[in-house]
């Protein structure tokens, strides 16, 4: 339909599986998913584009997702991006820093694709609140 807006996505995991993983959890939503698979790309594709959305690995190649989000943090153009953090490390302190910057969601890794659905719909009906206010 033309005209429509659809929520943009910006998915960054350095896996080709996981990628896959998300691009199909996320078929079913009506969003476009553009993918990354480092931290470096991502950054290029957020300042190009600014998504509506950022779905965010932590272990990536060469800057790590905490790199990634500081830049996201810190970029004017990328003010009030909502970001879910993805996460194959087990322990809990990830969650907590990840709750210290304030980011929309965290999932560990390997997740549910209904997980992934409900924090990605979570977070864009959070945003499109905070924006309407």
């Amino acid at each position: 339909m033309e005209g429509v807006m659809v929520d943009r996505i910006v998915a960054v995991e350095d896996s080709a599986v996981v990628r896959r993983l998300i691009e199909i959890s996320l078929a079913q939503l009506d969003v476009s998913v553009v993918t990354a698979d480092t931290g470096r790309a991502a950054c290029r594709e957020l300042l190009d584009e600014p998504p509506d959305l950022l779905l965010l690995d932590i272990g990536l190649p060469d800057m790590d997702g905490w790199e990634v989000l500081e830049f996201v943090l810190t970029e004017p153009a990328l003010d009030g991006l909502p970001v879910i953090m993805l996460s194959g490390y087990s322990g809990g302190d990830d969650r907590m820093k990840a709750d210290g910057f304030g980011v929309a969601g965290y999932l560990p890794k390997p997740f549910r694709p209904a997980d992934l659905r409900n924090a990605v719909r979570t977070a864009l009906d959070d945003d499109l609140a905070a924006s309407s206010l």
